[in-house]
């Protein structure tokens, strides 16, 4: 029968050997927890045996693996507020073109697009490309083209 503060050889799991350990308290007559003469830790005793490794389930050649389901990236559209916010602090002066892809277009005009609308032009690339912001979203629209 084994006494509190007697010595007992258990499976360390910090030193992942069976060494001289310390018992701390018994519950029921049996060591519960005890502590590593040659680290100092203090665990649950376990007995001399290591625990049992889980070993990675073997997959059959050709099987299908589920995969893990991915969060959804969301994104918020701000260009409904932005064309908002630009569309009411435009000034009556301010002049609108008609969107042709022939036209050159430079950095906050105004155009008139058939299908998109009003749309803002937010910036240039190049000389044949233009980024416009209309009511719904940002688009890549060509300029300068003949």
């Amino acid at each position: 029968m084994t006494i509190v503060g007697e010595n007992i050889d258990a499976y360390c799991l910090k030193c992942k050997l069976i060494l001289s350990h310390v018992i701390l308290f018994k519950v029921d007559g049996v060591a519960h927890r005890v502590k590593c003469k040659t680290c100092g830790a203090e665990h649950k005793y376990r007995g001399t045996m290591p625990p049992i490794k889980k070993t990675a389930a073997v997959r059959k050649p050709g099987a299908v693996r589920a995969k893990k389901p991915v969060a959804e990236k969301v994104t918020v559209n701000t260009a409904p507020l932005l064309w908002n916010l630009k569309i009411h602090n435009m000034g009556p002066s301010k002049a609108m073109r008609n969107y042709s892809i022939k036209e050159t277009y430079k950095v906050n005009d105004v155009i008139n697009h058939p299908v998109f609308g009003i749309g803002f032009v937010e910036e240039t690339f190049w000389d044949k490309s233009i980024s416009v912001l209309f009511n719904d979203s940002v688009k890549l629209m060509g300029m300068n083209i003949n």
